[in-house]
């Protein structure tokens, strides 16, 4: 119960905490950012770039495609446009999984090259901004810092459960993928961040033994799970903008059909592939290869999409 306690709190702290450092960064630079997005989503490339690099500062998917979603709710830009963005949106979604990796390789006892040791500094001048009413500065400083406290509060509190027979036989059936894929549907729709559930398996593979059959299949239901937030921001928009959450949940799904098929004949054929054991760098890089995969398979496919978008949502 203490080891549950313990990690609820870490993970409240670590959503928290991203929450905090993308609404300190989004206000810092709200106008800016429209203008950009007005700006820069002429074609699908430029928006690919565009969200990933939105999506990678500001540390939040969702957020990316509710500014996506009011943008065309309020005629600033069309749907069409903002695909771009949503397939750049899934990819940068990926810089905080490295970001995570970073802290875990770099969890070392060098004071200076742990990341860790910087926590009370950053909440520190954070404070100091808030008395100087600098409340964005304040909301980025303070809002990483807990990202990394809840991190490391996560990690610290799954490393007694090791020894556990009945987390080892929890481990052990992930290995059936499709449970793996409604797992990651399930906890990212409750937790409402994708960022949050890859860092829970990254958390996780530091102190517990996971393959690829483990934690691919719970990747694609990451991102599948990611798209309710957009779904129920949608909620009482214009036509248009429900069409936003729509391309994203058929865009994920699509490419999760794909991606899984290829990955149920790698498990059904080449297994020992699969049992290969993975670790937080691992785990960054099989999110970011599944986002870039879907990204280059609906590439050349955006205005049949847009079009199949378009028949279901009038």
């Amino acid at each position: 119960m203490r080891i549950l306690f313990n990690f609820l709190i870490g993970l409240g702290l670590f959503i928290y905490g991203i929450n905090l450092f993308s609404k300190g960064l989004e206000r810092l630079s709200e106008k800016r950012l429209k203008k950009i997005l007005e700006k820069y989503t002429k074609t699908k490339f430029k928006g690919i770039i565009l969200g990933t690099i939105i999506t990678a500062i500001i540390q939040s998917s969702s957020l990316t495609m509710i500014l996506a979603l009011g943008l065309v709710n309020s005629s600033v830009i069309s749907f069409s446009n903002s695909i771009g963005i949503m397939m750049g949106a899934n990819l940068g979604t990926c810089i905080t999984s490295f970001l995570v990796a970073f802290l875990n390789i770099s969890n070392t006892n060098n004071f200076f090259f742990n990341p860790n040791n910087y926590i009370p500094f950053l909440l520190i001048l954070g404070l100091f901004f808030s008395f100087k009413n600098h409340c964005n500065k304040s909301n980025i400083l303070i809002g990483f810092a807990l990202f990394m406290l809840g991190l490391l509060m996560m990690e610290t509190s799954l490393e007694p459960i090791r020894e556990y027979a009945w987390f080892k036989n929890l481990l052990l059936s992930l290995e059936n993928p499709f449970l793996g894929i409604l797992i990651g549907i399930l906890i990212t729709s409750i937790i409402q961040s994708s960022s949050a559930t890859v860092a829970i398996l990254q958390t996780i593979s530091e102190s517990n033994p996971l393959t690829y059959s483990n934690v691919i299949p719970i990747i694609m239901g990451e991102n599948i799970g990611s798209c309710f937030t957009t779904l129920i921001a949608s909620l009482g928009s214009s036509k248009n903008a429900k069409k936003v959450p729509v391309s994203h949940l058929l865009y994920n799904l699509i490419g999760t059909f794909i991606f899984f098929s290829i990955f149920y004949l790698l498990y059904l054929f080449s297994n020992s592939i699969l049992n290969t054991q993975v670790n937080s760098l691992k785990i960054a890089i099989i999110h970011t290869l599944f986002n870039l995969f879907s990204i280059l398979i609906f590439y050349p496919f955006t205005k049949k999409l847009e079009k199949l978008v378009n028949l279901l949502v009038k």
